[in-house]
Order: C-alpha cells, then structure tokens, then sequence
C-alpha cells in the first residue's frame, strides 16, 4: 500500500497535468474558433467559384487544356495534410494510414507524397518514403502559402514529373474533427464528367474573350481548392486537439477524485493503527 507521502506527490504531479491540459483545450478552443470562422466565411464564396468554373469548363470542352489531362497516367502524387504538433489523438495516425493505404491502391503506379505539417514530413523522411516535395509549415495557412502550393504542383504537373494529384486530409465536421478523405486536384477532367449537358444550357458572354476570363478563373480556384483543403485540415486539427485536452482534463479529475479517496483512507488507517498502538501500550504499563 502507498504511503501518505507517495499519494500526495502522485497528486501533485496529476494536478499539474491538469492545469496544463486544461489550459491547452482552451487555448486549442480559441484557435478552432478563429480556424472555423475562416472555413465557414471562404466556403460558400469557393463553392460558387466551384460551380462557374465546372461550367465554363464543361461549356468548352472541346478546347484543349494540359491541366484536364488528356495523357496516360503512369505517376501519382497525393498531398498529405497533417498537423504541426502531436497531443490530438489519432489526427496525424489517421491521415498516415490512410497515405499508406492509398499507396498500395495505387501499387501500379508510380506514387510519391508530398507532406503538408511537420509531423507528415518527418514521418515520410523516418519510413524513407517517396516524395515529391515537403511543406513542413503548415502552422502559417494563409493565401499566400496555398498560391505557393498550387503553383508549385500545376509546375510538376505540366512538367512531367506527375500525371496526377491528388488531396488528403481531415473533413470537418460540426462537434469535432472528421475522417480522412482523398479528392483530385490534378488534372481537371473530374470539373466536366457529367457536366456537358448542364452547361449547353448556358449561354456565356465572355469580355474581353474566353481565354482572358478562364485562365486566371482556372488559376483562382486551384489556389482557392487547396486553401480551402488547408483550412478545413487545420480546423478539424484544432477540434481534435480541443477533444483530446478535453478529454485529458477529465480523465485527471477522477484520477484525483480517486486519489483523494485513496488518501482519506490511508490516513484514516494511519490514525487508527496509531490509535491502537497508544492503547496497546497504555495497557501493557496498566
């Protein structure tokens, strides 16, 4: 049995776990607040981007693009979204797994990663994974860094060096972070499967021409598609970290609520063998 003194001290240490993961799930809190505002204010503006895109597309198809494809897909490449930092369950477990299983899908292929977070990047770089770039800063989602992304992908993608994209990572949903999802990126021929009929409906009138409205449209939404990977990636990170420091903070409670019981009992026991030990003793010498 635990003495008094060992209990305490098991006590303390268990306090101060608390404090830290107590502070943490509201700290977490408040960025998930402020990641979730972003997501849901640039969401409805991107899905209407969605939306003209796939009809101006499908309304053309008979134009000839490299970023629709239109080759033999020998390479492929999936981007993985992962966090910057543990402490939030099975976030990062997840999304690796699901890389690896993607990979052996896509056995035939010649397939590479390109790790978004540095928990993604340091794992690829441990298992000697095959990648086409890293991005191990994810912490700092802005604009600025997806335009990075986006033109550094539509580059190896009309260069050669892959044949397809692809995007992995966390779906949000509301009361916590989501599963794992893969969607394309690259090429462009998922924008008018289905689309053509829909689109011969609508009559487009394009100033100066066609080529001057879509192509920076084109551009637009593959850098507003991958920001809006990012942040939903980075909201759902936040929502499992507030749940694991929630989680956390109430596991520690009823450690103490126990160690407290514990306590009381032991030094009730103490109290009562030293009692019983005064008696003793006061009879011997009566």
């Amino acid at each position: 049995m635990a003495s008094l003194r060992q209990i305490r001290q098991r006590m303390r240490s268990i306090h101060n776990i608390h404090e830290i993961t107590k502070a943490m799930g509201m700290i977490a809190a408040f960025r998930f607040k402020k990641a979730e505002g972003r997501f849901s204010r640039s969401r409805a503006y991107f899905l209407e981007m969605e939306k003209l895109v796939a009809n101006l597309a499908a309304s053309a198809s008979e134009r000839e693009d490299p970023l629709f494809g239109g080759r033999a897909v020998k390479k492929k490449t999936l981007v993985v979204m992962t966090g910057d930092k543990g402490l939030c369950g099975a976030y990062n477990t997840n999304l690796m797994r699901a890389a690896v299983a993607w990979q052996r899908e896509n056995g035939s292929f010649d397939t590479s990663l390109v790790p978004v977070g540095k928990i993604g990047s340091e794992t690829c770089r441990k298992r000697h994974l095959k990648t086409l770039a890293s991005y191990p800063e994810r912490s700092a989602v802005d604009f600025s860094f997806a335009k990075r992304m986006a033109d550094e992908l539509k580059e190896a993608y009309l260069s050669g060096a892959t044949d397809s994209v692809e995007l992995l990572y966390t779906t949000f949903r509301v009361g916590g972070a989501g599963s794992p999802k893969v969607v394309p990126y690259l090429g462009l021929a998922y924008l008018v499967e289905g689309k053509k009929d829909a689109a011969a409906a609508t009559d487009y009138i394009y100033e100066p021409d066609f080529e001057g409205v879509f192509r920076p449209l084109l551009g637009a939404y593959l850098e507003g598609k991958l920001y809006m990977a990012l942040l939903e990636s980075l909201t759902s990170e936040y929502a499992a970290r507030m749940t694991a420091m929630n989680q956390a903070t109430d596991n520690s409670e009823e450690i103490l609520d126990s160690l407290k019981l514990l306590r009381n009992k032991t030094r009730q026991a103490t109290i009562t063998r030293e009692l019983s030990e005064i008696v003793g003793g006061a009879a011997v010498l009566v």
